[in-house]
């Protein structure tokens, strides 16, 4: 089955990896982190689920397309802030039931030493 190559517009890949990989009707979303500068957890979260949306509708969908999640942060005690911006951003942009399933770890690095968080995602468009 052919696949689509879906980047985020403007802002470069840091990596050898694609931002979204189409295949059929799924889409498949890299991990991705937060904005350059993006201090604590919150502004962190907001600034990850934004890229997400902006591959999602490159990808021809919006927020209520994405199925599953897949939460990574480098302190567990993040949650209850994460959690309120993740619903919260959902909620801004039309998600108000069915959220995505979900699954949040703790991990012990991500790539960038000032990064909280990581969020990848899968979409049905």
């Amino acid at each position: 089955m052919p696949n689509s190559e879906i980047v985020n517009p403007g802002t470069p890949v840091a990596g050898p990896y694609t931002p979204g990989i189409k295949v059929g009707n799924l889409l498949f979303i890299s991990g991705q982190g937060p904005a350059q500068g993006a201090l604590d957890i919150e502004e962190q979260t907001r600034t990850t689920l934004g890229k997400i949306k902006i591959i999602v509708e490159a990808a021809g969908g919006t927020l209520s397309n994405i199925v599953n999640t897949t939460v990574y942060l480098k302190n567990v005690q993040d949650f209850g802030k994460m959690n309120k911006i993740y619903k919260t951003f959902f909620e801004e942009n039309g998600v108000t039931e069915k959220f995505p399933s979900r699954s949040t770890v703790e991990v012990s690095n991500l790539p960038l030493a000032t990064m909280l968080i990581e969020i990848g995602a899968i979409a049905v468009l």
